[in-house]
């Protein structure tokens, strides 16, 4: 009994036994079918961004799944085709390349796998790059069977002189390739192609983004795009030509290139004031690089530091005017727009900052005080609305030029033409007053409408009381305000101006400290143009707008007009020539 026992205790153990070896059998066969599904999806997940790679792991040979080292014992599950098997091997795309390059080009690939956001600037710059080498296969670019190629010696050169455009060389590293291995050739190849896109970014833009400088600015600056850089670069007869192409085309701009080619000759002279020239040439080459590259066939171009005005058309100056300028608390922006329209007779509404801080304190002194300077005010709800009608002591003027712009900035006439004797014409609150503007008047118009026989005596015999506008457009007219504290002059010397807004030396900080990817500005919603004669506006009812006497206070002798309009305000209908 007590052997039956032991017997059937014995037979309970080799049961289970073998229950569980059957269990691990099956199972097996369930494991590896899993452990090749999670393997395919993860090759799946590569090849989704690198092709070249997938093709590439198809060739080499299949490695033994756990299933085939062990076999199940056990009835064997349905078997399914492998695709593999069924499909032809991919040939390997980077079995095309030359020997010597193939072991670089796999390097290159697997760098741009794992480090690419590592070497490259930003995003888009990474995804340029992973493109333009996966379409060639990886291969280097700067290399032809493992070493370095005409191609690579081109742009070495160029980056090596890159302070021939006011640029440092030494943000431009160019790494080696003798005598490395492949891994140590792909990272040197990429190293290349950084400092290519880096330098073509740095001499079309610039270094860092203009805000680094001031607020007051609102430039393109435009970026050029990495596709663009290495597909020139890469195509080119001559590729340090084609690299330096990206530097701003302005005839401004390449004048300066070549003074200062001429002062970093002068340099090893021992004088003092040469250094200071070619900072000052480098800071306004700088600036430069934020402007459009095309300044268009007709401009205005407005050189503050100098205090003129100029108007192109078609690549020659055909006029030229004194302008005043921003007082250095309230300096001139920086901007490209195009003028919209003239206004004959212009409405001055004088801005809030000038309402509260000027002439409510006088009004409250003296209620009479705005009335005897010919300003009407009016209440509306509890807001103060200070105009001044059209007359010839406006502070306007007789005409008001208009490029709608963020800064509400315009050029206009001035009651104060003494002011334009002055060397240093620094005295608006940030508009430009023009000192002949009937004849910028009809300049602009026999550009912008040649048919038409506009004239300044036709534009003077529209003075009166009331608003006309003069459409500028179709035909574009850019207007551009610059700040050039170092130009070349018509005799072709270098001429220098006084640092009126301290942007010069703003502009040297930045490039001595900031190096940044510049960032496209976000599109902006346009200014109201207030060229149409279906807006209504609120007008001040026209008065007679008596001379200042000396019972006025002292800064009302001269009213100080706030130059912003607000575009947005309702205007009266009044006639549009269009």
């Amino acid at each position: 009994m007590r052997a039956r026992s032991s017997l059937s205790h014995n037979c309970g153990s080799g049961t289970v036994l073998a229950s569980t070896a059957l269990a691990l059998i099956l199972a097996c066969p369930l494991y590896a079918a899993a452990q090749e599904k999670a393997q395919q999806k993860i090759a799946s997940t590569f090849s989704e961004r690198y092709p070249a790679r997938q093709a590439f792991d198809r060739a080499a040979p299949a490695a033994i799944s756990p299933a085939a080292e062990h076999p199940a014992a056990s009835s064997p599950a349905p078997a399914e085709p492998a695709a593999a098997s069924e499909q032809a091997a991919a040939p390997d795309p980077l079995a095309s390349l030359d020997p010597a390059d193939r072991p670089v080009a796999e390097n290159i690939r697997d760098l741009l796998a794992a480090k690419a956001d590592k070497i490259f600037a930003n995003r888009k710059e990474r995804a340029a790059v992973e493109t333009f080498y996966q379409a060639r296969n990886f291969a280097p670019i700067w290399l032809d069977k493992g070493i370095e190629n005409a191609r690579a010696r081109s742009v070495v050169a160029r980056l090596h002189s890159a302070d021939t455009d006011g640029l440092d060389p030494k943000d431009y590293a160019t790494p080696g390739f003798a005598g490395l291995a492949p891994d140590a050739l792909a990272d040197s190849d990429l190293k290349l192609t950084r400092a290519v896109l880096t330098y073509a970014r740095h001499v079309q833009a610039g270094r860092f983004a203009y805000t680094r400088v001031s607020r007051n600015i609102e430039l393109p600056q435009a970026l050029p795009e990495p596709a663009a850089i290495l597909a020139s670069v890469t195509d080119a007869a001559d590729p340090a030509k084609a690299l330096d192409a990206f530097s701003p085309p302005q005839e401004a701009y390449q004048k300066l290139k070549a003074v200062l080619t001429e002062l970093r000759g002068k340099a090893g002279s021992g004088k003092s004031d040469v250094s200071r020239q070619i900072e000052t040439v480098v800071a306004n080459m700088e600036r430069w690089r934020w402007y459009p590259r095309d300044l268009g066939e007709s401009y205005v171009v407005v050189n503050q530091p100098d205090f003129t005005l100029r108007v192109m058309h078609n690549g020659a100056q055909v006029w030229t005017t004194r302008v005043v300028i921003g007082k250095t608390s309230m300096p001139t922006p920086l901007l490209s727009e195009t003028m919209k329209y003239i206004t004959v007779n212009p409405t001055w509404h004088v801005p809030p900052s000038i309402v509260h801080n000027e002439y409510l304190p006088a009004l409250a002194q003296d209620p009479t005080v705005l009335e005897r300077m010919g300003l009407r005010v009016s209440y509306h709800g509890g807001d103060v609305e200070i105009t001044m009608p059209p007359g010839d002591n406006n502070a306007l003027g007789r005409v008001r030029f208009n490029f709608p712009n963020r800064f509400l900035v315009y050029q206009h006439d001035t009651p104060d033409k003494h002011m334009f004797a002055d060397e240093v014409r620094a005295y608006s609150h940030g508009c430009m007053r023009v000192q002949d503007p009937a004849k910028y008047a009809e300049v602009l118009l026999k550009i912008a409408r040649p048919g038409e026989h506009w004239s300044a005596e036709r534009i003077k015999g529209m003075f009166g009381r009331a608003e006309q506008d003069i459409q500028i457009q179709p035909v574009p007219i850019w207007v551009h305000l610059t700040y050039q504290t170092a130009f070349v002059d018509g005799a072709g010397k270098l001429a220098l101006r006084r640092d009126v807004y301290n942007l010069d030396s703003r502009t040297l900080a930045a490039i001595r400290s900031e190096r940044g990817t510049v960032e496209p500005a976000p599109e902006r919603k346009r200014e109201p143009e207030m060229a149409s004669n279906t807006s209504p506006r609120r007008s001040a009812r026209p008065s007679p707008p008596p001379s200042p006497s000396s019972s006025y206070p002292g800064f009302l002798f001269q009213p100080a007009p706030y130059d912003a309009l607000s575009y947005a305000r309702p205007q009266p209908p009044r006639a549009v020539y269009r």
